[in-house]
């Protein structure tokens, strides 16, 4: 049941960029929305752990003029209520559900770190519900540590395992020449997330194991990674290229693990790229061409830059 659609976000994120509710088992889940009509091509936008759908505000803005644009806060993340349990299955159902509730019809689904999971487990759950995959710094499963880290923080004064914490993450997240803008933002949506949720995204972090899902797999998958990604490194995007039957690996050299705020542009000519032969029909010549005969996966990228007339 969708209750609310009407929220308009500030200028700082963009006037066509607009908040919606859902009620999926009697609990709100929230979302953002931009672009195209509601029967046209949907892209959906999953977050990983400790963030919000916020965190996709470079797609949001960038992607609008050529599709329509959802981005999902995850129960408990964002402006979404907390669930009972928080699982990647679970994460992947109340998806499912919400695309139900706003019947978008089959989608485009990108995922970033837990949130590449999330979408792996939804193809796999309802391969009727997604056309395609984009999986950005993901992994199937998380190689097993010695949890020496964990420890240490655990044994840490709160106020200190805070500033411990925070201090980790923003060397693990960002690469060495990330912008200042994106550094601070990411930090910023992480510092806003629910302690608790934290939490529990990095125990269905731990506990999941998407191998088998991801080969059995049969749609279009691109898969993108950071060279300086130091939490999922390219050699686990490149063990879930092998496992994924129809899937391509694109490295981004010089990213690290948030690469949609580090590299927006880049990642947005990925995702247009991506999209064109994904949602072109089947008997569809390879570039659909204007009378100025460029391509309209083309003409897509060049609003992305800006120079489109």
């Amino acid at each position: 049941m969708v209750i609310d659609e009407s929220t308009r976000l500030g200028a700082s994120a963009g006037a066509e960029i607009t908040r919606g509710v859902v009620l999926v088992e009697g609990r709100r889940v929230s979302y953002l929305s931009a672009g195209g009509p509601v029967g046209g091509q949907t892209i959906l936008l999953v977050h990983g752990s400790g963030v919000s759908a916020r965190y996709w505000i470079n797609q949001l803005r960038g992607l609008r003029g050529a599709l329509r644009v959802l981005a999902i806060d995850l129960p408990g993340h964002g402006e979404s209520d907390p669930a009972d349990a928080a699982s990647v299955e679970a994460y992947s159902e109340a998806v499912a559900r919400a695309l139900d509730a706003l019947g978008t019809g089959p989608v485009i689904a990108a995922g970033h770190s837990l949130g590449g999971a999330i979408v792996i487990a939804l193809a796999a759950r309802r391969p009727d519900a997604v056309t395609g995959l984009v999986l950005l710094s993901s992994c199937a499963t998380i190689p097993q540590t010695d949890g020496s880290g964990e420890r240490f923080l655990a044994a840490l004064p709160g106020p200190l395992r805070k500033i411990v914490f925070f201090s980790m993450a923003k060397k693990l997240l960002f690469g060495a020449g990330a912008p200042a803008q994106a550094v601070s933002l990411g930090m910023q949506e992480l510092r806003s997330c629910r302690p608790e949720t934290i939490l529990k995204d990095v125990q269905a972090a731990k506990a999941m194991d998407l191998t088998e899902q991801a080969s059995r797999l049969d749609i279009p998958t691109l898969i993108l990674c950071g060279s300086r990604d130091r939490l999922t490194p390219p050699a686990l995007s490149e063990r879930l290229g092998e496992l994924i039957p129809r899937s391509r690996l694109r490295i981004i050299e010089g990213a690290g693990h948030m690469l949609l705020l580090e590299v927006p542009e880049r990642v947005n000519q990925e995702l247009l790229a991506f999209a064109g032969p994904v949602t072109a029909p089947p008997d569809a010549a390879p570039a659909v061409e204007d009378r100025r005969g460029r391509s309209l996966v083309r003409r897509a990228l060049d609003w992305v830059r800006g120079r489109a007339p």
